[in-house]
């Protein structure tokens, strides 16, 4: 492989990840709002517990590809946000590789336990 091809490989990669974060942060806004707006303005915060979340919002597939929607484009887009800080103020290679491990292991629990949580909840608890 050349220096060449190994760069336009880098470009597609680098371009790539620009537009990740570019749609990922449009889609975020509206899902975000809206899990605001239903979990915060139009419920009541001192009735959601996890019956409510079991029963009622859980209940239908389509609520639990929206939380899912949420979780992997809000896990993803910050992950991406946390390596550009990164790479932009740890200069030290050692601390550098060390904190984007740590940040893959970080995006990975979450990842894991929410969509354990979205898969292994059941649709109801009667």
């Amino acid at each position: 492989m050349t220096a060449q091809t190994k760069t336009a490989a880098g470009n597609k990669v680098e371009t790539g990840t620009w537009w990740f974060m570019r749609l990922s942060g449009v889609l975020i806004i509206p899902l975000v709002f809206g899990h605001l707006a239903i979990m915060h303005v139009i419920n009541s915060v001192a009735d959601i517990n996890y019956e409510w979340v079991v029963n009622e919002r859980w209940s239908l597939l389509p609520w639990r590809l929206y939380d899912a929607a949420l979780l992997w484009l809000a896990g993803l887009h910050g992950y991406r946000g946390v390596q550009y800080v990164i790479n932009d103020y740890v200069h030290g290679m050692t601390l550098n590789r060390i904190l984007r491990a740590l940040s893959v292991v970080v995006l990975l629990v979450v990842l894991a336990a929410g969509t354990i949580a979205l898969i292994g909840t059941p649709f109801s608890t009667n």
